[in-house]
């Protein structure tokens, strides 16, 4: 009988099952007794924006040192329509509400890393709860890459919209209003596109370029991005334009995956991948598969315009892969009248140490010895 051995690569799927699952949140048993160093939210237009803080608010056995929100540049007037109300959430748990953090700016990065290293001089592995509820995906994507950059305990906490729209019906009655008409659907125009100061990615080689595109109901910022990559994406995307679309997790709502093909014009040639808007580490886990043949033959970037948990999974694949660039498209204004309704339930996702995170990332790529018995 002998011992033979080999080496094989870790890989994403095999760290899976480690990484936390998306569970329901119950504030009464899930966030009493808990004393945080930072409560982290955002202002917006949407009902869902109040909906846990005033929830923690009620229950009253939650408290943290500090709570900052974020504030859009977008709607302004809208937003504002929920500040006192969230203003008075936040100070009947916190110590202490700091000035808001403007997300349009090019160091919000910064801001947040100096309020952070602040906050990790005077408590040793603070707590921090992050609620993600109103952020738009540039504004989660770059304060999940830099709360990962810090020794903290990182509790996700999220509200789920009643409704979405365009609901079905609203859709079928006039596609043409979430596709063309700048009075309706979920956006109106493109104000900038950016590749990420935070996620440049790696562009000293002369290689094509490949775009991973999740799109929203509006096709405005995802051609803005294509369009800013390479001109000739839009023209001839041939498989450089790789679709992820979102498929819900509600049997009810299934319907939107084939809708999102329409709106953005999706040949049926293209490259097509359904990944759920709900369940962070499949998007993880076909980014991976995705990139791999791309790897070292493309540019690649990702276009985040899916959902929250989708973004969440960007962040963890461009921690494994810095190389890959991130591009934001933000809209000239969002339709505050036509985005989304009410709060059916809420969730947390509890990462712990992100130091812990960071370790279980970082063996990705590794190699392992395999040993096996022969006889």
């Amino acid at each position: 009988m002998t011992t033979l051995t080999n080496l094989r690569s870790i890989e994403v799927i095999d760290i899976l099952r480690d990484l936390p699952d998306i569970r329901p949140l119950n504030v009464e048993s899930d966030m009493t007794r808990i004393q945080d160093e930072l409560f982290l939210t955002a202002l917006g237009f949407e009902d869902r924006c109040l909906w846990i803080p005033e929830i923690i608010a009620d229950v009253k056995k939650y408290s943290t040192v500090r709570a900052v929100y974020f504030e859009y540049g977008t709607n302004q007037r809208d937003n504002e329509l929920n500040r006192p109300r969230l203003l008075k959430a936040m100070e009947s748990f916190s110590e202490q509400v700091l000035s808001p953090l403007p997300v349009d700016v090019d160091d919000l990065a910064s801001l947040l890393r100096g309020l952070l290293s602040e906050i990790c001089r005077k408590a040793d592995t603070p707590h921090v709860t992050f609620d993600i509820s109103v952020c738009s995906s540039r504004l989660l994507i770059t304060v999940l890459t830099v709360l990962l950059e810090y020794n903290i305990h990182l509790r996700i906490v999220y509200s789920e919209a009643r409704l979405y729209h365009p609901t079905e019906e609203e859709y079928k009655e006039n596609p043409n209003k979430w596709t063309i008409d700048e009075e309706l659907g979920l956006a109106r125009g493109v104000s900038t596109v950016t590749r990420s100061p935070d996620h440049p990615g790696s562009r000293r080689d002369m290689l094509p370029e490949v775009v991973i595109a999740f799109p929203t109901f509006k096709p405005e910022r995802i051609r803005a991005i294509l369009a800013d990559v390479d001109p000739s994406l839009r023209i001839r995307p041939e498989n450089r334009v790789i679709w992820v679309l979102g498929e819900p997790h509600l049997p009810e709502d299934h319907w939107r995956v084939n809708i999102q093909r329409e709106i953005n014009e999706i040949g049926e040639s293209a490259p097509v991948y359904k990944v759920s808007t709900f369940d962070y580490k499949k998007t993880l886990e076909e980014l991976e598969h995705i990139y791999r043949p791309l790897d070292c033959k493309y540019l690649v970037s990702i276009a985040p315009l899916g959902s929250k948990m989708q973004s969440l999974g960007v962040v963890l694949f461009w921690y494994i892969h810095p190389e890959v660039s991130v591009y934001f498209a933000t809209p000239r204004e969002y339709n505050a009248s036509q985005y989304s309704e009410g709060c059916k339930d809420v969730w947390r996702i509890e990462f712990g140490s992100l130091v812990d995170v960071r370790k279980l990332l970082d063996v990705v790529g590794q190699l392992e010895v395999v040993r096996r018995t022969g006889g």
